[in-house]
């Protein structure tokens, strides 16, 4: 019973984890990691989101205070056995974001009166709202994708390849921008195995995206996540994790920044380097559901928002 719950806490809590800003994308999923997953079996999610940065890492050690970014949204997921160990997956998010600071083409020792005018004019149909300390909320990107199962002697290899495709063309300007509005591919793998004769379990995983060009520069990605797990009884775990990206884009530094790069590209160009810890909860009851919630805080970051911290509380229904 104890392997059943941890399946699903692990597939449901882990496969679209920190989607909460535009610089943090989604984890490889596990699919299933200590139980078999039965074909015709699946999950719906809906997910709760609420991020806090101030500051922005300009390099590991030099933090601009730009001002403050707050973030709430909502995911809606779907999971489904298309076969035994075989799982499709989607999820789409609605983010409602507010900046607090000066305007992206002010100085941060700008008078008070340039603090939310808007920045220079850009030669794109994209940019239609600015930074005017007012929250905006869209649609943002559609993930989709699929995960075999592998049960290697009690070590469960679960590759993944997901695609992330923009929803529409939502606005990319300021430091409240929904998301990059890229399209990308994200193939990884994650490896997870229950310590013998223990309620402790670990998970490592890697990913690699692949993502569009912007005006020549790979936007692309690696992800590394590690977690540590116990299973307190068959219905509540709990779970310590670390997180990490290591992008391919410019940086603050104004490293290979073409002539005339705006804040619209630079948004989406930006390598978003970061490190992050966190922990969570998971708790199943009535047989079919299961809360979990989890949080976590940037250790490390360059050329990306100062996240201070991250919720997640999401309520998944089994079928």
């Amino acid at each position: 019973m104890r392997l059943y719950v941890a399946a699903t806490i692990l597939v449901v809590g882990a496969i679209f984890a920190s989607r909460v800003a535009a610089q943090v994308q989604p984890t490889a999923p596990t699919g299933g990691d200590l139980a078999e997953n039965a074909a015709g079996h699946g999950s719906t999610s809906i997910v709760y989101y609420d991020t806090y940065a101030n500051g922005f890492w300009l390099t590991s050690n030099n933090r601009a205070p730009i001002g403050g970014i707050h973030n709430q949204g909502l995911g809606f997921e779907a999971s489904y056995n298309i076969g035994n160990n075989w799982t499709i997956y989607g999820a789409i998010d609605y983010f409602n974001k507010k900046y607090d600071g000066p305007a992206p083409d002010c100085p941060t020792t700008a008078p008070p009166q340039c603090a939310n005018q808007p920045p220079l004019p850009v030669q794109h149909p994209e940019a239609q709202f600015v930074d005017d300390g007012s929250y905006h909320g869209t649609w943002q990107d559609i993930t989709l994708g699929i995960s075999p199962r592998f049960d290697l002697g009690g070590y469960i290899l679960t590759p993944s390849a997901t695609a992330t495709i923009p929803s529409h063309d939502y606005p990319i300007y300021g430091f409240a921008a929904p998301g990059q509005r890229l399209y990308q591919l994200l193939l990884g793998a994650t490896l997870a195995h229950q310590f013998d004769f223990t309620n402790f379990y670990y998970k490592v995983g890697y990913g690699y995206a692949f993502s569009q060009h912007v005006y020549g520069i790979d936007t692309g990605y690696q992800r590394y996540d590690g977690e540590l797990g116990w299973f307190v009884n068959e219905k509540f775990s709990m779970r310590g994790f670390v997180t990490g990206r290591s992008g391919f884009g410019i940086n603050a530094r104004g490293a290979r920044v073409p002539a005339g790069f705006d804040p619209y590209h630079k948004a989406q160009a930006a390598q978003h380097d970061y490190r992050a810890w966190g922990f969570g909860a998971d708790y199943g009851f009535a047989g079919r559901y299961l809360v979990s919630a989890s949080v976590q805080r940037l250790f490390w970051g360059d050329t990306v928002d100062n996240f201070r911290y991250a919720l997640e509380a999401r309520l998944t229904r089994n079928f």
